[in-house]
């Protein structure tokens, strides 16, 4: 399944029992043999789980999310407008971040499982092990403590992976893209109607 440029699609993040963890609208720049490739403005529509209070549970890990009640709450981008790529197969993505003056504040690389696709966008599950990687290419790791044991050694495989690109300037952490300026007339992406379809 290949997605257009232009089309507006949804990054979710599944839970293992397959509940919705959070959701991103976004539209498509490119899909080719780089991967898919995602524009997230500032003000696009997203859903995030809180507790019953309305107060985000990003902060708990998801072992202590799974076990409490919590719901879907609407919300909007903040902060930062992103390129997201998702290359072919790779248990990660990697997103450029700009701030709303057009800052580039550097790359934030998520160990995830492999995108699935499906009719509406993507959906992965999110392993916990980021790698935050500076506009001068400095790198450091966020929730390690909070690796689940029995995927530790896999994610931190990738993670060593990605870090030996960042340390050799190698695609995607190069410059490419650094310059780049959505298409004159795009918005920032609302959720869609089918932002919780369940695929086929």
């Amino acid at each position: 399944m290949r997605f257009h440029h232009g089309q507006q699609v949804v990054r979710r993040f599944l839970h293992a029992d397959r509940r919705i963890a959070a959701v991103r609208a976004a539209l498509v720049v490119a899909d080719d043999t780089d991967g898919l490739l995602l524009f997230s403005d500032i003000g696009a529509g997203t859903m995030r789980r809180t507790d019953l209070a309305g107060e985000p549970t990003r902060h708990l890990s998801i072992a202590e999310e799974l076990a409490m009640p919590t719901m879907l709450s609407p919300g909007t981008r903040g902060s930062f407008r992103s390129l997201l790529l998702m290359p072919p197969g790779a248990a990660h993505s990697i997103s450029w971040s700009w701030l709303e003056d057009g800052t580039f504040a550097g790359w934030y690389v998520n160990l995830e499982t492999p995108a699935r696709r499906w009719a509406g966008g993507v959906d992965a599950q999110d392993q916990t092990l980021d790698v935050l990687v500076s506009a001068e290419r400095a790198w450091s790791l966020k929730d390690e403590a909070d690796l689940d044991p029995a995927q530790a050694a896999a994610v931190r495989s990738e993670a060593d992976r990605v870090i030996k690109l960042v340390e050799a300037a190698a695609f995607p952490f190069d410059g490419s893209l650094l310059d780049y300026e959505p298409p004159a007339g795009w918005q920032p992406a609302p959720l869609p109607a089918w932002w919780d379809a369940v695929p086929a």
